[in-house]
């Protein structure tokens, strides 16, 4: 049984790295993939738990790296972006790679702290917001538009992008996440920095980064939390408010945004323990491979986020090296060109005709998002918007209306 775990493990790795490096490519589609065959697979729930873990958690240490290189804009427009794409124009997206692997892995540390104050503390909490989820909710979306310079500008993207989430998500379900946050976040970036035509600058070689980091990953801890359990909160919201609230600067917010994705994956399957609910693929993904989570699936669980970090934080740093220099001697424009290219094929592949309309619908808000200056984080809307819907029940009087 040990080989065959140890097996899962290292496979997870290498499957959550690479589509960590791959932009477009979520551990969703993985997981899809799974599900869709593991009725022929002769695998126990422990290795199917130890698998779905890996490559979830080594993918939010890989993922922010296509992210901080691709779609960097001109600097002209360095400020309206996140702080890592700055760094990346000053020269410095080694220093930023290393605040967020050190984000991810300190985010694990504190989480496996915690523990027994998150399960004292998690049930009782959700138990008193979950009634006035919709109140919370919409009061965060008030909080990101009035937190805008341009709020007529907030507010269209947020509208358009929950509309665009209400009518697919209710129309195709699921199916529309990978078409939609492909073209809110991805393809829009792109047609943005190949309209630009911006480079990506020599970058200074690694160096040591002093801390403290204490704040950033408390931080991300904190946003995690937040974000795993409240559901339609995504990674970016979470960042944001929790940067905003703890007034953390900018290396801190870099080291934040490391730990968010990773510390909000192990929260959702400490919910799933706790309370049944799942708040990410990963946690659907295990939901339904090994039904309900007992102590030693927990215990499992944690003992891989363990190994699956301290694994992915230095295969990370080793990686970025050589990431960073390769792209350097890639020409920028037609590099973007033919990711554009490979993520219209994806969609194609996997969601067909009404996969494309749904990703060039998304893509075209997210362009206006870019043009009017205000933060992308808004685009969560696509989620935010119908599951304040979903709970206020004014959601199911649309979609009546609508015949849906």
């Amino acid at each position: 049984m040990f080989v065959y775990i140890l097996a899962a493990l290292l496979l997870g790795i290498a499957i959550g790295t690479l589509t960590g490096l791959i932009p477009g490519v979520h551990p969703n589609t993985v997981f899809v993939f799974l599900l869709s065959v593991v009725v022929f697979l002769p695998l126990s729930p422990e290795i199917l738990l130890v698998f779905i873990i890996s490559v979830a958690v080594s993918n939010t240490f890989t993922d922010f790296l296509p992210s901080l290189i691709f779609g960097v804009p001109d600097p002209a427009t360095a400020l309206s972006v996140l702080p890592g794409h700055k760094m990346v124009l000053e020269g410095n997206a080694h220093e930023a790679l290393f605040l967020t692997v050190v984000g991810g892995l300190g985010s694990i540390f504190l989480i496996i702290l915690t523990l027994p104050l998150l399960f004292l503390v998690l049930p009782a909490l959700y138990g008193t917001i979950s009634p006035f989820m919709h109140i919370i909710l919409s009061g965060i979306v008030a909080w990101m538009v009035f937190g805008e310079s341009n709020r007529k500008a907030a507010l269209l993207v947020i509208a358009l992008s929950g509309a665009l989430g209400f009518v697919s998500l209710n129309a195709f379900s699921d199916a529309a996440l990978f078409p939609a946050f492909t073209g809110l976040f991805a393809l829009s970036t792109l047609f943005a920095s190949v309209r630009r035509e911006g480079e990506i600058p020599p970058q200074k070689k690694p160096t040591d980064v002093k801390g403290p980091f204490r704040r950033g990953i408390i931080t991300g801890w904190l946003a995690g939390w937040f974000s795993g359990m409240l559901p339609g909160i995504g990674a970016a919201q979470a960042g944001v408010l929790a940067a905003q609230v703890l007034k953390a600067k900018t290396r801190d917010f870099l080291t934040a945004l490391g730990g968010i994705n990773t510390s909000n994956i192990v929260f959702t399957l400490i919910m799933l323990y706790l309370i049944g609910r799942t708040r990410s693929g990963a946690a659907v993904a295990v939901s339904q491979t090994i039904g309900l989570m007992g102590p030693g699936h927990l215990v499992l669980a944690i003992i891989t986020v363990l190994v699956v970090g301290c694994v992915s934080a230095p295969l990370t740093l080793f990686l970025g090296k050589r990431f960073i220099s390769l792209v350097e001697r890639i020409d920028y424009v037609k590099m973007n060109k033919t990711i554009i290219i490979g993520l219209i094929v994806m969609v194609v592949a996997f969601s067909g005709l009404v996969g494309i309309i749904i990703t060039f619908a998304a893509a075209c808000i997210g362009i206006i998002t870019i043009n009017s200056g205000v933060r992308r984080s808004h685009l969560m809307g696509f989620l935010l918007v119908p599951t304040i819907l979903y709970f206020s029940s004014v959601g199911v009087y649309m979609k009546v209306f609508a015949g849906m």
